[in-house]
């Protein structure tokens, strides 16, 4: 494990502490590499001002370009985002902004925070927004949560009608009910985002549902470094203003108050956020496991096969200490495969009956 590379970013929150003595052993390409894969290029670019030691010319001026080319790439999302928001406003559809640029307005400085997918949360019902972006992008593919929507060539734009999913049924169905019960909140929470006014989640929602995007990516892609950060500036905008005995309880009713404490304790002992902002005990032994696996992050294969095989034999040494999400995985995955036949059939039926009315 690079130890450098962590005290180093942990050195970024904290410019104030003492230098990391292991800072002279970095290896900067290496390290340009890894800060690649993790998403915090920029973010680390930033933290070089707070220390002299030398780095190689051909080094910093790789850093340097593709911060550069990170905050041209913000403000192309950023124009995209309310192209997006806009279409669906004038269908009558209300919208809220997931992680992504919704997470950026939380940095001191939001242009150096790696742009990704635009993720978007439509108020409405699977089958009506599936056929809504189907009328626009007829080969678009659609799961159980979001239906992926290619309008923009270098954008990938993610439509939800679900923000997030378990797959464990039992424990899926009170997140439902969580959500539905604070779905009018969320829809009605707005920010000021360029020119216009746009939905993104309330703060304390937002702490429930980051957790269970990365407890998701955590069995998938595994977590990485710029969902850290994401959650270390949510959990610092927050501080002292949201429920920690409410938070404890829902993560508990969905099965995930373990990865909880093992996010804490990476929140704590890897970037220093301060205890009053931990909402659950750290557990160094789950948050060990989780940096360990973040380490490896992005050195899946391309090839979607092996991507696959790569995953189910990672995630047997998760099993240990996440059993049921292991063994759950492939039904889920077989019942996904039934939930989208379904809705094909769905999708059909209401296209044959729409066919048969304009032609009567």
């Amino acid at each position: 494990m690079k130890q450098a590379y962590i005290d180093f970013i942990r050195y970024l929150f904290h410019p104030g502490k003492e230098m990391p003595l292991c800072l002279s052993d970095i290896d900067w390409t290496e390290f340009f590499q890894f800060c690649n894969r993790q998403g915090v290029v920029a973010l680390v670019l930033a933290g070089f001002n707070h220390f002299d030691q030398k780095i190689p010319r051909k080094d910093l001026i790789r850093w340097l370009s593709f911060a550069e080319r990170i905050k041209k790439k913000n403000a192309t999302v950023d124009k995209k985002l309310l192209r997006v928001t806009q279409f669906f406003d004038e269908k009558g559809y209300r919208s809220v902004i997931l992680k992504g640029q919704a997470n950026g307005l939380m940095y001191p400085h939001p242009e150096q925070r790696s742009p990704g997918d635009i993720d978007i949360w439509v108020e409405g019902n699977a089958e009506d927004i599936i056929k809504m972006v189907l009328n626009v992008c007829p080969h678009a593919h659609y799961s159980i949560h979001h239906i992926k929507m290619p309008v923009f060539k270098d954008i990938s734009v993610e439509v939800h009608y679900c923000p997030i999913f378990l797959g464990n049924w039992f424990k899926n169905k009170k997140l439902q009910q969580y959500i539905n019960e604070n779905r009018e909140r969320q829809f009605s929470n707005k920010v000021v985002f360029g020119n216009r006014e746009i939905g993104t989640l309330t703060d304390n929602f937002n702490v429930i549902y980051q957790l269970l995007h990365m407890f998701h990516h955590f069995f998938e892609t595994r977590n990485n470094f710029k969902q850290f950060i994401d959650y270390y500036y949510l959990l610092k905008r927050v501080e002292g203003r949201c429920n920690q005995d409410e938070i404890r309880y829902l993560l508990a009713e969905f099965g995930v108050l373990k990865y909880a404490r093992g996010m804490m304790w990476v929140m704590k002992e890897i970037l220093g956020l301060e205890e009053d902002c931990l909402y659950t005990k750290p557990d160094e032994k789950v948050g060990k496991l989780i940096l360990s696996e973040a380490m490896r992050f992005g050195t899946f294969s391309d090839i979607k096969f092996v991507q696959v095989l790569q995953q189910f034999t990672g995630n047997l040494r998760l099993a240990w200490l996440f059993p049921s999400e292991v063994i759950i995985s492939p039904l889920f995955l077989i019942w996904h495969q039934w939930w989208r036949l379904k809705m094909a059939r769905a999708l059909s039926s209401t296209s044959k009956s729409s066919s048969a009315r304009s032609l009567g």
